[in-house]
């Protein structure tokens, strides 16, 4: 009879939520050696206790496998977080009050080279429009400003940040991006989705230890929400030359307390081989893998950048257009299918998601049935017939019910696409109910990376302050566990892990989070301010209240 080991840590409470049950029970959690050891109740822990464990007590709050953000730009998350990096533009009701803070953000950091606005809503201004070069010129002329548009497909630029950069009247739209120009061919200040690359590189390029700072920030918040990995995926958004070194060596250094799956760009399919690309992505001693590719093939619906079947309800003669060749999205695809290596695609759109299932599917009939674990990204708009493609071809969609929220927020995706699509739109429940994997994702720094705004949009699908509890299209919320689920199993499924991580099971990595209530007991505007108590990864208490 094997002898049983000493656990290092317990953990017990009124309610424990395994990631694969309906409902949390009464019990706990033995750790030792950075792995789960037992999980059950007290009668199942007893043997695990000795003098020199380290017990517990939670009681009513929730015990639960570490949350899994399955898609987040990390690098570029952490700087526009960072306040002295940049301005935080949701709430602004209009132009005004955006430059207003735009100018009051340029006189306290005179150093800063670029003054950046984020996550503008400019559907709930007065003038629902993109700003252009002229509009913000008359507020701030004399340094570089750029703004981003909440979803990251839509900029502005002043014009000093245009000449900065060097754009021209003269300069060609780059692959899936547009430059948008006025009735003269003048440059409007205004870009769209890969057009807004034209900045990047220069406004996402701080020193490398400010970069640092920003992460070690960034990381140190996300587990103090329960977040213990992240997948990071294709495009960074930054110009570091390797932001995952810089995660794999802050990791080592014990300053990064974050598992990351990487997910870096499909077309270096076409410059590297496979031997090559898994060694670039090598950090070994570190908490940092690659997992596979990711790549864009449209945008968003409410800007009309998501590539529809049909015209959009408020713009006929427009159905939106790919962000990327798809053609050579699906040549891509095929190779890294070819190669048996996961890829995830962002979708949006009703055609997109239809023509990346196609591609899936062509690769099947090519290289058979591998059990790869594809994904595909946002999957807002799927029409009936293409939603058990998803279970058929073992592909996981990663939602992102934050999104819903906003656009819920002033009706832009109901004018966009009309109500009969609206009630296509993001169908997690018809999702499950067909025997997809979901999983969960905030696309950090899009939305922030508080996991219970996800958690709250997907179980209740109304705006935060409660204000239409009848909910948007309600026949598509899910419950608590799933939700739950999804964003611990599920998104460990989605990449492959769910042997090491995803669920309270033993033999597997101890990441686990004890959340300050009971998700499954409490009132809909309680979720959303849960955030975690206690915080393991790998059996290391990372962040504790």
């Amino acid at each position: 009879m094997s002898q049983v080991v000493q656990a290092e840590l317990v953990l017990k409470s009124d309610a424990v939520f395994t990631g694969d049950g309906l409902s949390p029970f009464r019990g706990g959690v033995a750790i030792a050696d950075g792995k789960i050891v037992a999980c059950g109740d007290d009668l199942h822990l007893a043997p695990f206790i000795g003098p020199d464990t380290d017990v517990r007590e939670f009681g009513d709050r929730l015990i639960m496998p570490g949350i899994i953000d399955s898609h987040t730009h990390f690098a570029q998350g952490a700087m526009t977080t960072d306040p002295d990096f940049c301005v935080n533009l949701i709430d602004c009701t209009s132009f005004e009050q955006v430059m207003e803070r735009m100018r009051a953000f340029a006189e306290s950091h005179p150093d800063n080279e670029w003054l950046v606005g984020v996550q503008a809503i400019q559907f709930q201004w007065e003038v629902p429009e993109m700003p252009s070069a002229k509009m913000i010129d008359v507020y701030i002329s004399d340094r570089p400003v750029f703004l981003s548009q909440v979803d990251m497909h839509t900029f502005s630029a002043n014009t000093c940040a245009i000449e900065k950069v060097g754009v021209t009247r003269d300069t060609p739209d780059p692959v899936g991006g547009k430059i948008l120009k006025d009735e003269n061919g003048d440059l409007t200040g205004i870009f769209s989705n890969n057009a807004g690359a034209l900045f990047m590189d220069q406004v996402y390029n701080p020193p490398l230890e400010r970069a640092k700072e920003s992460f070690a920030k960034t990381a140190r918040r996300a587990v103090s929400y329960g977040i213990t990995s992240v997948g990071a995926v294709n495009p960074t958004f930054v110009s570091l030359e390797d932001p995952y070194r810089v995660f794999a060596d802050m990791n080592r250094a014990g300053e990064f307390p974050l598992r990351v799956f990487m997910y870096t760009d499909l077309f270096e399919v076409e410059t590297m081989t496979l031997d090559e690309i898994r060694a670039k992505y090598d950090f070994p001693g570190s908490t940092i893998e690659w997992n596979g590719f990711k790549q864009f093939i449209d945008g968003v619906c409410s800007d009309h950048t998501a590539w529809m079947l049909d015209d959009y309800s408020n713009a006929p003669g427009n159905a939106g257009e790919p962000a990327e060749d798809p053609e050579h999205v699906r040549t891509a695809m095929l190779k890294a299918c070819e190669w048996g290596v996961p890829t995830r695609i962002h979708a949006i759109g009703d055609r997109s998601v239809r023509y990346v299932l196609d591609c899936f599917e062509e690769a099947e009939r090519l290289y058979g049935k591998r059990g790869i674990r594809h994904c595909m990204e946002h999957d807002e708009t799927v029409q009936p017939e293409d939603l058990p493609r998803f279970a058929q071809l073992g592909i996981s969609p990663c939602m992102q019910p934050w999104h819903m929220l906003l656009d819920m927020g002033d009706l832009a995706k109901d004018d966009a696409v009309g109500p009969d699509r609206a009630a296509l739109s993001w169908p997690i429940r018809s999702l499950l109910a067909s025997g997809a994997n979901v999983s969960l994702g905030s696309d950090f720094p899009v939305v922030g990376i508080e996991p219970m705004e996800e958690v709250y949009g997907a179980v209740y699908r109304m705006l935060e302050d409660g204000s239409n509890p009848e909910g948007w299209f309600p026949e598509e919320r899910i419950t608590m566990a799933e939700a739950l689920r999804a964003y611990t199993y599920g998104s460990a499924y989605a990449m492959g892990v769910e042997d090491r991580l995803g669920t309270l099971a033993v033999g597997k990595e101890a990441d686990v989070c004890v959340l300050s209530r009971n998700l499954f007991e409490c009132e809909p505007a309680e979720v959303l301010d849960t955030v975690s108590e206690l915080t393991v990864s790998g059996g290391k208490i990372v962040y504790e209240a």
